[in-house]
């Protein structure tokens, strides 16, 4: 396979965008009929920074020509075409790498799944996509598995284990990368291609004579062998390839049968060792959209509250947050119970807090529910990291006796937890006054929601979240109104109620402006907060 990639010329003002654009349709169109592949590089319709609400326009006026010549060139060459552009699809438009055939044909479409964080809205794009489970495209082209790994996509090595378990034969790299060195341009294609077990063609913009950023359009075998690299001279990259389809193998061990190097790497894959990722994820806190509901306790109607069933049944129905409380064992374990003392909700009696873990788990924690729970353990904090971590945002009430000094080593332990389990995007901290404060010195990083205390008539809490700089707050009903709603959001704070099991009442909480309900009927007034789970 004869391939040709195009570098082309940075354009460094939107006076030069329209040259650079004139660039590749020239590129394309001298291609001739020795070329199999082609691929040109990203945002190949609109290549600098334009002013805010211009780069879409400029987009839209310079793609028909770019199009024109993309599948002029498939069919003249009879070639594939891989154009990276700004495309229109569906009404709204998107950072898409198209697949020519070698009639002109679209083949398929891959969409920048990793967008920078101003991407869209600087360059006008549509990221709906990217925020719901996407498994990476392989189009496929007379028997060649294409992949995709567009710019930034190239940092995030989960989605590119992903990809290289797709069994791609070749991943297009269509990339805007300025401001990267050259060397460590080659070391991530280096070992794109080493992981994917797949040839690399990258096509990017190349910054002038003389810099060492940038550029680097190249094609890298599934060694990881750089084959051809442009670095910083534009124009068309062109590369033999004998067999389009060949792997790289290695000894299964030492002196081992020879096996691909993907085989290899899968063979020894431990999941539970790695971040959590994949279609149970959820949506980080920064970035999950409101309104949002919150399964009180877990779904606490139909499995006895603050359990793993009841976490389990709410973030199976798709629960956007749970919450939950932790009191501190004698041995200083957090564990999950709301009550300071245990009759209630198991076989025990006495104080939680002066019990230790090894007697609390001897309890039974769910056949006061219904004997069908009977036996159930209480729930240690880790225990629900471990099996939901960022499967929902964990509303987490952490409480006391309120007659004590917040334990700080007690918080810390918490925190490590959180991190140890990578959800320290997806958790926040509700809590007394004392714990506001005791959290902003010991994880400022972690946000607070500030509780409506002992005392929610006060109707203080707005002034208190505050006064804590925290980023939520939680009003006890009925001691709210819209004048409280309006200042905390005019202070930039979210805010929860608790709480609502009645549709209608919920309704109303949500027209005062109440950003999330906690609710012990997770399921009747989730679809009141998400009327399209009844679609």
């Amino acid at each position: 396979m004869k391939i040709c990639s195009i570098q082309q010329p940075y354009p460094y003002t939107p006076d030069e965008a329209p040259a650079a654009v004139q660039f590749v349709i020239d590129e394309l169109n001298s291609c001739d009929e020795t070329i199999d592949l082609i691929v040109t590089p990203e945002y190949t319709n609109c290549p600098t920074k334009f002013p805010p609400g211009e780069s879409l326009p400029f987009a839209i006026a310079h793609t028909p020509e770019l199009v024109e010549a993309a599948v002029n060139a498939a069919k003249r060459c009879h070639a594939v075409v891989a154009l990276s552009f700004c495309a229109e699809v569906n009404g709204v438009y998107r950072n898409t790498t198209r697949i020519y055939d070698t009639n002109g044909n679209v083949a398929g479409d891959y969409y920048k799944q990793q967008l920078t964080e101003k991407e869209p809205a600087a360059r006008q794009v549509d990221n709906s996509y990217a925020l719901d489970y996407l498994p990476p495209a392989i189009v496929e082209v007379d028997g060649v598995r294409y992949g995709f790994v567009t710019c930034y996509d190239a940092y995030y090595e989960e989605y590119i284990e992903h990809l290289a378990y797709r069994r791609p034969d070749v991943v297009l790299v269509c990339s805007h990368q300025r401001g990267e060195r050259f060397d460590v341009l080659e070391f991530l294609n280096c070992s794109l291609a080493f992981h994917t077990n797949a040839f690399v063609v990258r096509s990017s913009v190349g910054m002038g004579e003389g810099i060492t950023s940038g550029g680097c359009t190249m094609v890298v075998d599934p060694s990881g062998k750089i084959l051809a690299n442009a670095k910083s001279q534009n124009g068309k990259l062109i590369c033999d390839v004998e067999d389009i389809h060949w792997k790289y193998q290695r000894t299964d061990s030492f002196k081992g049968a020879m096996i691909n190097n993907d085989w290899f790497i899968e063979k020894g894959r431990t999941p539970w060792s790695y971040r959590p990722a994949g279609s149970s994820v959820r949506l980080d806190d920064r970035r999950m959209p409101y309104p949002r509901i919150c399964a009180h306790r877990g779904f606490s109607q139909v499995a006895p509250e603050n359990t793993l069933p009841a976490f389990g049944a709410a973030i199976a129905l798709g629960a956007d947050e749970i919450e939950f409380d932790l009191w501190q064992t004698r041995d200083g374990v957090p564990v999950v119970m709301h009550d300071p003392t245990l009759e209630r909700v198991s076989n025990g009696s006495g104080d939680i807090t002066e019990k230790t873990l090894a007697e609390l788990k001897a309890l039974d924690f769910g056949g006061k529910f219904d004997p069908a729970f009977a036996g159930l353990k209480i729930a240690t904090f880790e225990e629900v990291l471990k099996r939901f971590p960022r499967q929902a945002i964990f509303n987490i009430h952490i409480k006391s006796s309120g007659t004590d000094d917040i334990d700080r080593d007690y918080l810390r332990k918490i925190v490590q937890l959180i991190r140890d389990y990578d959800c320290l995007n997806h958790v926040y901290i509700t809590g007394r006054a004392d714990l506001m404060e005791a959290m902003l010195e010991v994880a400022p990083e972690i946000p607070r929601c500030m509780g409506a205390g002992p005392d929610p008539s006060k109707m203080d809490v707005v002034e208190k979240a505050i006064k804590y700089q925290c980023a939520k707050l939680q009003f006890m009903k009925p001691y709210l109104n819209k004048e409280m709603v309006e200042k905390a959001h005019a202070n930039g704070i979210v805010c929860n109620v608790f709480w609502s099991d009645d549709p209608a009442e919920t309704a109303e909480y949500l027209a005062l402006g109440v950003d999330t309900i906690l609710s012990n009927h997770y399921w009747q007034n989730a679809q009141v907060v998400h009327p399209q789970l009844l679609s």
